[in-house]
């Protein structure tokens, strides 16, 4: 039995039909100056304009359907030419339920689907569905998303306090900042430039009265970081607030979320690898975060893959145990010589080198800039020093280990450092990499991929090769170089 999409989807689909509305503005821009009565003998052509984009709209949706068989549910579109997506049950990685707030007078909501095979940038199936039927095409899946159907289900709810930590973590000043910005320009498109122009101005007003020392342009840029901050750090925290995962035999059920209520189901033999995060502020107070790879899951909706939020040592692993249980953190027993550190700070201490470069350079250059030169050149530090602490921790826990099937890679990545588990199954290429200056103690870069949707890279830096190679089954007399042509004609 075929079935259509929730008519809400005609409103989302008027957007892509906007382009119409070019007939009644170049219309409006031909009769600028003429009289009303002449104005109005045209507006037919405005109306046409309109009905055309409400009557593709309609058309759209109603073009779209879908219909399940025991074995797959398939999903046409197309007003044109057809086109039919087949997703089969068994090769669903995970599945994820959508309700905004702004959805609930409908009773609409969103399913996404997705397996290994599609787009790492998009989702295999968007829907858009009354609640009543995205209910039942979850019962013909054989997913059962209300959480008091799950038998044996172990329930993992992480504290709201932890929820904050890993706000606080994954915050992205700039992503904050990008909102801000593009919502003071919408608000100046609907309300008038002249309230963009006032907000900036406040800002700008602002920084000048608060500036004792510090150039007003710097003042204004930290003013405008601190609240991109603030917006980032709210939209996380509503997304992953009363953060809950239950486990069934084979799948996890994760729920989330305060403004939009999200449910994603994953399918617990589609998980490609878990990784365990920290950063130097969270190694220093012994908070772990732990997210999971699969395909689906987080994507293309500003969310991350969180497995559990953020917890402490002590609890970690007992959590682990209950949710993942086949994925065991091993100790490493391969690791970088003592004598490597030097390979590990190089990046970090040639940061150190350039800034005071910058500075007298620059100072010589645009003496005028001075002011605002020296504190560039001064904060630039801060995140340097950090990073060298980064890297300084990455040498003191990188290495590999590996016991039935399963590797643990300790590595870090720019300022996280990351311990993945994966199963040997879900590695598609191992390549080792030896420069000039690894030759003398015989040490070398691994990387290694796992596949998925696209291919994810893993860098552990100056290993010993031959325990490498043994770990790998590698021949340690042949060069085992890394080619990045030899890969993209691989996996392209």
């Amino acid at each position: 039995m075929k079935h259509h999409t929730h008519p809400i989807t005609v409103f989302q689909n008027m957007g892509s039909f906007l382009f119409l509305l070019i007939i009644p503005l170049a219309r409006g821009a031909l009769s600028f100056g003429a009289s009303f009565s002449e104005w109005l003998s045209g507006a037919w052509v405005d109306i046409l304009a309109l009905c055309a984009i409400i009557g593709m709209a309609v058309l759209r949706w109603y073009c779209i359907y879908y219909y399940f068989t025991p074995e797959a549910i398939h999903i046409s579109e197309g007003i044109f030419a057809k086109h039919t997506v087949s997703l089969p049950f068994s090769r669903l990685t995970s599945l994820y339920l959508e309700e905004p707030f702004w959805y609930k007078p409908f009773g609409a909501v969103t399913l996404r689907l997705d397996t290994d095979a599609g787009s790492a940038r998009s989702h295999d199936a968007t829907l858009t569905l009354k609640k009543r039927a995205a209910v039942e095409l979850l019962g013909a899946t054989g997913v059962r998303q209300r959480l008091e159907d799950v038998s044996h289900r172990q329930i993992f709810m992480c504290r709201n306090f932890y929820v904050v930590i890993l706000s606080l973590i994954t915050t992205n000043y700039f992503a904050g900042v990008l909102f801000c910005s593009t919502f003071i320009s919408k608000l100046g498109d609907i309300l008038g430039q002249q309230i963009a122009d006032v907000l900036y101005g406040t800002l700008a007003h602002v920084a000048q009265l608060v500036a004792v020392g510090i150039p007003p342009v710097a003042l204004f840029i930290a003013t405008l970081l601190a609240i991109g901050w603030g917006v980032s750090f709210l939209r996380n925290l509503t997304r992953y607030y009363n953060f809950c995962i239950t486990r069934s035999q084979h799948r996890l059920f994760i729920t989330g979320g305060v403004l939009v209520g999200r449910e994603y189901t994953v399918a617990f033999d589609k998980i490609h690898f878990i990784d365990i995060r920290q950063t130097l502020f969270t190694r220093i107070a012994q908070f772990y975060s732990v997210y999971i790879k699969c395909a689906g899951y987080g994507k293309n909706d500003g969310l991350l893959p969180v497995l559990i939020p953020s917890a402490r040592k002590s609890t970690l692993f007992g959590y682990l145990e209950r949710l993942v249980p086949e994925f065991v953190v091993t100790p490493r027993t391969i690791k970088p010589n003592l004598l490597s550190i030097f390979k590990f700070i190089i990046d970090p201490l040639g940061f150190l080198v350039a800034v005071p470069v910058f500075y007298f350079v620059t100072g010589w250059l645009l003496p005028s800039w001075h002011d605002l030169i020296s504190f560039v050149s001064l904060m630039s530090l801060v995140p340097i020093f950090w990073f060298l602490g980064v890297r300084i921790c990455d040498f003191c826990t990188t290495g590999i280990s590996e016991k039935n099937g399963y590797y643990t890679l300790r590595y870090s990545q720019g300022f996280t450092l990351h311990t993945v588990v994966v199963h040997r199954d879900k590695i598609c290429d191992v390549c080792c990499r030896q420069s000039i200056l690894q030759m003398g103690d015989d040490a070398c870069d691994l990387f290694l991929y796992t596949y998925g949707e696209g291919v994810t890279r893993h860098h552990l830096k100056n290993l010993p090769r031959r325990q490498v190679c043994a770990l790998f089954g590698l021949n340690p007399e042949k060069s085992h170089s890394f080619s990045p042509s030899h890969l993209f004609a691989k996996y392209n």
